[in-house]
């Protein structure tokens, strides 16, 4: 039986043959190289080797193969892989002007992410959100939101104590109430509160959602035009379906702008990132909408982004302790040793706890809870080390390469907190530098997020054990390196201990929150 297709449809395909048989051809006669990279088909170039989950793992292999710039294509994209640090600098922090620009992302624009400034293309648009959302971050700026990250580390521990294993919960909870204090002036006082719903709703989007690349609809983006009806088109009943991604995304923006506003009025609002703008905006006279716009999303990505990393890389380092207790175990005599125990740590004992620095630095090298970011674009041609890279390539810094990068790291699949330390104690290697990208990319809040998970780290250590679970036969339940992976990395699922370490600790707890709570 003969299907017949439309006229139409042989002509486009042949279209499609002749200009990628032009394409190939073109490159053929190139004379400066492309990258190398894995073995690609006629046509279709790399179609099949172009991984569709685990891509952290399968570019690092790609990178101990072919080199600290990999090169892939398909159906007319070009892809460069960066493996190491070095790369991702002289390109993307020494080159700017051509490696700022994002690509096109089809998925986050079905969910109504695109003009958030982590996906906007490099131009006017990008440095006004940028100075809108880079201006309370610096690193001294941050210096005034420590009184929040220390009393929501306090709430954290309490609620550790009353249901430890509740730990992933708390986490979302912890991350969460810092970052929308300082967005919104709102106070998270309860586990159903509603910022904390939404928080979990859009972690499950960003998961779902994934890197550019993990779905279709980002190689093929006319596949965004299908309807909601057609077979495999999940992509658009996801993002546009009566009850989720879309309408939660425009919530998340509409509903605490709104609030705010509303306490703005009748002067019940708490001084925040929102309220502060909004009254400059009263000051200076009549806004235009496209400035209101611009301050909702931009105050949004502070309470998606800010809280999405922190809990992340919180969840990671209780995995890591699980996995290595003799970690824990030195930080915790460090702390004893230092901070002592009728006292729990703040900020002004950071720099006397090395051990704890380690520890933080070492799991975020090992598990990275950014392994990828963003992928950047190439607005021109350009040749780096005697390799060409086309114009609109798709430009990934793998961070997991530059983590296990053997040039800088010894034995770098190890957990070794100590290597950061200098000789003769460690190995003096750098602290991890990728996990918050590079150049005119580089994450906003990386110093309010550090800060968070410094506090809570070294509250944790002070005051909890960290442990496996054990089997039927007292055997330790280890978990396995299993991790889900969308805009952050995360364990899958796991169980733990977390038993308070002794009754001191048990009381600093109990009197820190209600200090916290006699101070609000």
């Amino acid at each position: 039986m003969c299907l017949l297709l439309p006229p139409f449809t042989y002509v486009l395909a042949a279209a499609i043959v002749v200009f990628l048989l032009y394409r190939e051809r073109k490159q053929r006669n190139r004379k400066v190289p492309l990258p190398p990279g894995p073995p690609a088909d006629p046509l279709i170039n790399h179609l099949r080797v172009i991984p569709t989950k685990d891509h952290p793992e399968v570019y690092y292999e790609w990178t101990k193969t072919y080199g600290d710039v990999v090169y892939l294509s398909a159906l007319g994209l070009s892809f460069v892989i960066l493996g190491s640090e070095q790369a991702a600098i002289d390109l993307l922090e020494k080159r700017p002007l051509n490696y700022s620009d994002r690509p096109e992302f089809p998925m986050h624009d079905l969910i109504g992410w695109t003009d958030n400034l982590n996906f906007l293309s490099y131009g006017e648009q990008f440095h006004k959100m940028r100075k809108l959302s880079q201006q309370p971050f610096t690193r001294q700026g941050c210096l005034k939101f420590r009184e929040i990250q220390i009393q929501q580390t306090h709430v954290l521990l309490k609620n550790l104590l009353g249901s430890p294993h509740d730990f992933d919960n708390h986490a979302v909870r912890f991350a969460t109430a810092i970052i929308t204090d300082i967005a919104y002036g709102h106070r998270i006082v309860s586990d159903d509160d509603p910022y904390v719903r939404m928080a979990d709703q859009v972690a499950e989007i960003a998961l779902q959602s994934g890197n550019f690349g993990t779905n279709l609809v980002d190689i093929f983006p006319i596949l965004k035009n299908l309807p909601s009806w057609f077979p495999g088109a999940w992509f658009i009943r996801f993002g546009e379906g009566d009850d989720y991604a879309r309408k939660i995304v425009q919530r998340m923006r509409d509903w605490p702008f709104q609030e705010v506003q509303q306490k703005l009025a009748v002067g019940t609002a708490r001084t925040s990132f929102l309220s502060m703008h909004l009254e400059d905006f009263a000051r200076e006279g009549v806004k235009s909408p496209k400035d209101f716009q611009d301050l909702k999303v931009a105050t949004s990505l502070l309470s998606q982004a800010g809280g999405e990393t922190t809990s992340s890389g919180l969840l990671l380092f209780i995995f890591a302790m699980l996995r290595h207790p003799e970690a824990q175990k030195k930080a915790q005599e460090e702390i004893d040793r230092v901070v002592g125990k009728r006292r729990l740590p703040d900020f002004s004992d950071r720099e006397l706890l090395p051990m704890v620095e380690c520890v933080m630095q070492e799991t975020f090298r090992l598990y990275h809870p950014i392994p990828l970011g963003v992928p950047h674009r190439s607005r021109e041609d350009d040749v780096y080390n005697g390799m060409f890279i086309p114009k609109g390539s798709i430009v990934v810094a793998n961070a997991m390469s530059m983590s296990y990068d053997e040039k800088i790291y010894a034995d770098p699949h190890r957990y070794w907190p100590e290597r950061y330390l200098p000789k003769p104690h460690g190995n003096g290697e750098p602290y991890p530098t990728s996990m918050f990208g590079f150049g005119r990319r580089v994450c906003p809040g990386k110093h309010l997020a550090d800060a968070s998970l410094w506090v809570a780290i070294s509250n944790i250590l002070a005051t909890f054990q960290i442990s496996p679970i054990r089997d039927e036969h007292g055997n330790d339940m280890v978990p396995p390196r299993e991790f889900d992976t969308g805009a952050t990395r995360r364990p899958k699922p796991f169980k733990c201990e977390i038993r308070v370490r002794n009754p001191a600790a048990e009381t600093l707890i109990q009197n820190a929150y209600q200090d916290m709570l006699r101070g609000l």
